[in-house]
């Protein structure tokens, strides 16, 4: 009985390569020499198997032919001392990662950086009773406000220029006395007064007298004639920085405030800083252009075309007649005003950066001083559109409609021209598509 028992253990180990019983095991390549434990119903039987240790000169073929019985390490029939598939232990998952919030962009009067949950997180050791740091400062916000700061100190030294005739007569106000008030005016103020003019601000007839397109007659001749190329260049650039009064540069340096942040982010310094100038010489080279095309009165030299300007004024027409202007006289008086009148300020460019901002950023949501309502920007601009078209159409003179005009005409030349073949940074046109999609699904 236990040889047969025996045999049939063998057999069972030779069918079986690879067992497990309890904490005892076999090394490879050593003796088999462990207890193996059958559970039976009636009796336990415990018996020793012995193998003949292998051969130095066999190892090789060992190597090439394995044998059944090298893989037991141990041998159990005990299925009970096996784990279970419900006691085994999943294997541990990796931790989900840490959601990041990205809230979209707020835009109030231009385009802004977008506000992430990471710039507003707590330092560590902080506690909350103390405020939240200040969210960075990103390029582009700092590149916006050298564009500001620049400008608007260029915007202030050119103003305080305006005041040089009064502080020139203010300093000699002891003369006035010995020298007569004429004297002292023609001396100390009158000098100061036509430098201004003539750098400070633009008028069609003055810029074809120095282009040398009119036929300038001896008053024009002995005030001039034509002038050298930089002069002629300055023209066009340094009136569009010029403010004679106070409220018209604090109006326009706010309208820079409100559309420069989408220039700079959306083009960059660079761009933005050339575009101004490049803009506004543009502007008011099309109102050269306007007015020679136009105007009957384009041929007349400046000293003419200002002692007629002043004839058709009303009420000089009024002191005279007795009687009101006729249609006639008015519409003579608003050509010859166009002509010879002059202008400044950045009204111009700053049609040109509406209108290029109601291109790009249509979506742009803008709030006017002392009205804290969200106006689109093209509903913007076609406000303005309007409102310059109804003051042609109406003989406006206290402001230049024709110069605002021809400075959105010129921002969209030069965005077709230059800056609509720029690429915009990936972020921003992300967030135009998203704006755009949300738009057409009704979201906003």
């Amino acid at each position: 009985m236990n040889a047969s028992l025996g045999l049939r253990l063998a057999s069972q180990l030779i069918s079986r390569p690879c067992l497990c019983a309890g904490t005892r095991s076999v090394p490879l390549y050593t003796p088999l020499s462990s207890c193996l434990r059958v559970s039976t119903t009636s009796r336990t039987i415990w018996t020793s198997i012995r193998s003949i240790p292998p051969k130095p000169t066999v190892e090789s073929s060992f190597s090439k032919k394995t044998s059944p019985l090298t893989l037991v390490r141990s041998v159990s029939f005990n299925r009970r001392a096996r784990a279970s598939p419900r006691t085994r232990q999943a294997p541990s998952l990796p931790a989900p990662p840490e959601p990041t919030i990205a809230k979209p962009a707020t835009i109030t009067g231009a385009e802004q950086e977008p506000i992430r949950y990471a710039d507003y997180v707590r330092p560590e050791g902080s506690s909350s009773e103390e405020p939240l740091p200040p969210p960075p400062v990103s390029p582009a916000q700092k590149a916006t406000s050298r564009y500001i700061s620049i400008f608007g100190v260029i915007f202030f030294v050119v103003h305080v220029l305006w005041w040089a005739p009064y502080i020139s007569g203010y300093a000699h106000a002891e003369a006035k006395e010995r020298l007569g008030e004429l004297e002292w005016f023609n001396r100390y103020v009158t000098p100061w007064q036509t430098f201004t003019t003539r750098w400070l601000t633009f008028s069609p007839v003055v810029a074809l007298e120095r282009l040398g397109l009119i036929n300038t007659g001896p008053t024009a001749k002995a005030i001039g004639g034509k002038e050298p190329f930089l002069t002629s260049i300055a023209q066009f650039i340094l009136p569009t920085v010029s403010h004679a009064q106070i409220w018209h540069l604090a109006f326009n340096f706010f309208a820079l405030q409100a559309l420069a942040p989408t220039m700079v982010r959306y083009y960059g310094f660079k761009r933005a800083l050339i575009a101004y100038p490049l803009i506004g010489g543009l502007g008011l080279a099309l109102i050269v252009v306007i007015d020679r095309i136009t105007n009957p009165y384009s041929n007349m030299d400046r000293a003419a075309s200002i002692a007629q300007y002043r004839e058709t004024d009303g009420k000089v027409i009024k002191d005279k007649t007795g009687f009101k202007a006729t249609k006639e006289e008015e519409d003579r008086h608003w050509l010859l005003g166009q002509h010879c009148r002059p202008a400044l300020g950045a009204s111009g460019v700053l049609s040109g950066f509406l209108a290029i901002t109601a291109i790009v950023n249509p979506m742009a949501k803008f709030e006017l001083m002392f009205i804290p309502i969200g106006i689109s920007v093209r509903t913007l601009f076609m406000g303005f559109v309007t409102f310059d078209l109804v003051g042609i159409g109406m003989r406006g003179e206290s402001i230049g409609n024709i110069g605002h005009l021809a400075g959105a005409v010129a921002g969209l030349a030069v965005w077709a021209l230059w800056l609509r073949r720029v690429r915009l940074p990936d972020e921003i046109r992300r967030q135009l598509m998203m704006g755009l999609r949300r738009k057409k699904m009704g979201l906003d």
